[in-house]
């Protein structure tokens, strides 16, 4: 539109300096007001044009604005992923860690399990081992008792077989009685595993009850280990 004004304009311009000559005072006076009024237009289709310019060139910087906005917000959204990202990794790298300390504690608190299992035995064994003490120690003791005992009657019985003893009394043969036999010479015994008084008394061929008060022993029970006396088979 602008530039078929302009073209007109132009080609008024041109028919006027080829025909001023032949023109009148009132037509070229029309044509000097048509003139005016087609430059007047034509300052206005420039200012338009300017403005239009200048709205475009206005249009132009906010557009440039808005896309230096745009790569500051690019680069600053860059810039937090990246940031996001190098956090993301820290972060797996303390939870890689994590995980591998709590499997460390985990095993540490097997190993410790098992210690204390192993501590709680042994303290078991000490426990029996000082309860095994304490019975060899009572068996000790026992055994020490009765073998001074023994020994005291080994004394008394040596004593009385050495000691001479009265002559034997005539038999009566109206009331037939006979003098005391002889006491057989006698020794000491030790009780080994599986050994019973009624076994010994057998095997030496003397009563239990003989045998019994020869040891001076109120029941039939005896220790391996104790010390008896019996007579020489």
């Amino acid at each position: 539109m602008h530039t078929a004004q302009i073209r007109s304009m132009s080609l008024t311009a041109g028919l006027l300096l080829t025909g001023c000559s032949s023109l009148s005072t009132n037509n070229y006076a029309i044509m000097h007001e048509a003139l005016k009024e087609e430059s007047a237009q034509a300052q206005r289709t420039a200012a338009s044009l300017h403005a239009e310019v200048q709205t475009l060139q206005e249009q132009l910087g906010a557009s440039r604005a808005a896309q230096a906005r745009s790569q500051g917000e690019l680069r600053d959204s860059e810039r937090r992923l990246i940031e996001a990202q190098r956090i993301a990794e820290l972060k797996q790298d303390e939870l890689a860690k994590a995980t591998e300390t709590r499997e460390q504690g985990e095993k540490t608190g097997s190993q410790v399990q098992l210690q204390l299992h192993e501590l709680e035995r042994l303290r078991q064994r000490v426990v029996d081992a000082d309860r095994e003490q304490k019975r060899i120690k009572v068996l000790e003791a026992y055994i020490n008792r009765l073998t001074k005992e023994v020994t005291t009657l080994n004394t008394t019985l040596r004593d009385s077989l050495v000691r001479p003893r009265p002559a034997a009394a005539a038999v009566d043969e109206s009331v037939g009685t006979l003098p005391p036999a002889p006491r057989k010479p006698s020794h000491s015994l030790v009780v080994q595993a599986g050994d019973t008084l009624f076994s010994i008394a057998r095997f030496y061929d003397i009563a239990l009850r003989d045998l019994k008060t020869l040891n001076r022993l109120a029941t039939d029970r005896i220790l391996v280990g104790q010390v008896l006396i019996v007579p020489d088979p």
